[in-house]
Order: C-alpha cells, then structure tokens, then sequence
C-alpha cells in the first residue's frame, strides 16, 4: 500500500469519526409532539381552555386540551400553569379543586391530582415534588396551606399548613418562596425547607406585595411604595427601590438580561436593574376597554413582551406581543379571560 493511499484513509477516517462527533454533539433529538415549537396561553373561563402559537405566528390553535383529549375538559377557572423537570406540564383549575396532567409537547392527558386541594393558586417543582398553594375560604386566611405532590406517583404526600395568605410560589434549586399577599393585599415572603416540608423563616416586605420574581441570589418583591431586593443568602432586605406614587400598585413583575419590567393600567414600563428607583414612563401603552381584564397576563421572554387583555369575560379575549423597542410584532384572539403565557 503506497503512502498516498494510506494518507487519504486516515484522513477519511478522521473525517468521520469528527462527522459522527459533531452529529452527537450538535444534533440531540428534539421532543415529539405538535407544541414543541411555541407557547401555551391560559383562557381562565368558565370551563377553562388552552391556546397555543407557534414560534414564528404562523399558527394559531384554541383548545387544544380538548381537542387532544377526546373533548374532555380541563375544569372551572383555570388559574395557572407549571412545568417538571421532564416532559410534563400542570394545568391547575381552582374552581374545580383539579390538577389536570398533561404531555407538554402532545398535550395528551397522563393523570390528575384531585386530592388536597381547596382553591389551588399556582405551583412549582423542586427534587421531583410539586408544591401548590391553596387559598381554601376567602373569609379566613388562617385555611391556607401548600400541597406537597410526589410527581413519580401523583400522590398528595403531605400538606404544609399556614396562618397567612398564600399566592404565587416559586424556587431557586435549593428553597421555595410562598407570596404572602394576593390581590394588592397583604406583604411578606415564607421560605419553604423542602428537605423538611416545614416553614424556615419569613420575612417582611412592603404592603400591598404585588409580585415577586428570582433574579441571580436576590428576590424581589414589588410592593405598593417599591420594591425590596433581599438577599437569598442571607435572607435580609438589602435594598428598596422607590415607586413613583403616580404608578403606586404596579404589577406583573419580570426580569430580563439586567432590565426590570412591570405594568400599570394598560402601560408597561422598563427600569434598568442598576438604578436606584423605578421608572413612571412606559415604553408600550396599548387599548383596552376592560374594567377588571387589562392586562390580565403579562410575560417577557426571548426579547418579547406578552400582553393579554380578557375584555369583559364573556368573549374572547386577546394577546399582543411587542418587541423590547415598543413595536407591535403580532396580534390575535384567544379565549375567555386569558391569564397567563407559558413557554415550551
């Protein structure tokens, strides 16, 4: 074998062996399913529903839980939606004391959560348990509590009770964190130990706590005069930014690559995370003639930011998504009283 020819097979050789690398490498196998590609909005209802918009806008589908499953429905006032650390999504319907279990990219029904429920709000996942707040009567708050699920067999393994509201509730890997105050009412932050399934600590924030939203190690918690950054190591208020009283009761907060973003009315407004109070001047005003559904649901991602309006509640409802200049990129209708966009 001459030494042309020997060199010409290694360097084939090579040459697959990088070709088979990078395939390995650059090529993992995308998720089945017809909503791999877009995001999920939450119509509350009546009997809820769900909608779904592909990436790029070119398609628009309405209740694809229903259409997937064979007509079934997914129960009264759909509030809120959370995903695993897999392939599963859960859809909570308040109304209904359900939990409805859906493939996030076929939306075909694998189970439910019916157990432990009164009035469930919101939810999140840490080490393979959902933990999901529950309001139960709205004349007490001493009722509340948090259901703790084990997602491996959709079991109600525990419920940790509290003697103050509970709303929204998020993690950072190693904690959860209950809002202590729903509809502009109430203040405070509860961390949750999930080694213990016990409350830690709590810690006061300013009244009238809107939202609450983890960025980095900090917290940050929008209130009725600003909004307090605490410190998740060390669990203390470091900072408050100052809330302009024209905007006093501001909502929806989000972050995004360094920017705060945060609604009022039908505006919404940006304020850099390095400044020292928070801006009154918006950079997206939209229409909206409804008394109780302007922005209903709020969301930024992927340099996008997601408005839905739920009109009066009783017809459809619509969302508009701008770029982050303030620019109209994409209208349409969805259902009724649309609360809330989630990303696949």
């Amino acid at each position: 074998m001459n030494n042309f020819f020997k060199a010409t097979l290694v360097i084939l050789f090579i040459s697959l062996i990088s070709c088979e690398s990078d395939d390995d490498i650059t090529t993992p196998p995308l998720p089945e399913g017809e909503f791999t590609e877009g995001f999920f909005v939450l119509n509350e209802g009546g009997i809820g529903s769900v909608s779904f918009v592909s990436n790029d806008f070119s398609r628009v589908e309405q209740q694809i839980y229903s259409n997937v499953n064979n007509g079934d429905d997914i129960g009264q006032f759909v509030q809120s939606l959370f995903f695993d650390e897999s392939d599963r999504a859960y859809i909570i319907s308040n109304g209904s004391n359900l939990i409805t279990v859906v493939n996030r990219f076929t939306f075909e029904k694998v189970g439910e959560v019916t157990t432990s429920l009164d009035v469930p709000r919101y939810g999140t996942v840490i080490n393979g348990k959902a933990y999901v707040t529950n309001q139960a009567s709205f004349t007490t708050n001493a009722d509340d509590f948090v259901t703790v699920i084990d997602l491996e067999s959709l079991e109600v393994e525990t419920t940790i009770p509290f003697n103050t509201i509970v709303e929204n509730i998020i993690s950072d890997g190693n904690k959860l964190y209950v809002q202590n105050a729903a509809f502009g009412i109430g203040s405070g932050v509860t961390i949750i130990d999930p080694a213990s399934n016990s409350i830690e600590e709590e810690i006061q924030t300013g009244d009238a706590l809107q939202s609450i939203f983890i960025n980095a190690n900090s917290l940050f918690a929008l209130h009725g005069s600003g909004m307090d950054r605490i410190n998740l190591n060390t669990q203390e208020v470091t900072l408050t930014l100052n809330l302009p009283s024209e905007i006093s009761g501001a909502k929806n907060l989000k972050i995004l690559d360094g920017v705060f973003y945060y609604t009022f009315g039908s505006s919404v407004y940006q304020t850099s995370i390095s400044e020292t109070s928070l801006s009154s001047e918006p950079f997206i005003t939209y229409d909206s003639n409804s008394q109780f559904g302007t922005m209903y649901g709020f969301a930024v991602n992927d340099g996008l930011v997601y408005i839905s309006d739920a009109t009066d509640f009783a017809s459809d409802g619509f969302i508009e998504i701008y770029d982050l200049s303030g620019n109209l990129v994409f209208e349409t209708s969805v259902g009724l009283g649309p609360n809330g966009f989630y990303f696949n």
